[in-house]
């Protein structure tokens, strides 16, 4: 998802896994770390989904 942005930092990849509070469903989005700071900052702004977890997968 990163790599489409020229703002991308391309610090490493990390790896967030969402569930969607009203159907259980998890999903997993891949993003540099300052992305991974934005869209952390987006769930927890919407009710809609629930972060799960966040991890760095490598540098």
């Amino acid at each position: 998802m990163c790599d489409l942005s020229a703002d991308c930092s391309n610090d490493g990849t990390c790896q967030l896994v969402l569930r969607n509070e009203h159907t259980g469903i998890k999903t997993t989005e891949y993003y540099c770390k300052a992305h991974l700071v934005l869209r952390i900052w987006e769930v927890e702004e919407d009710d809609e989904f629930c972060i799960v977890n966040a991890t760095k997968l490598w540098p």
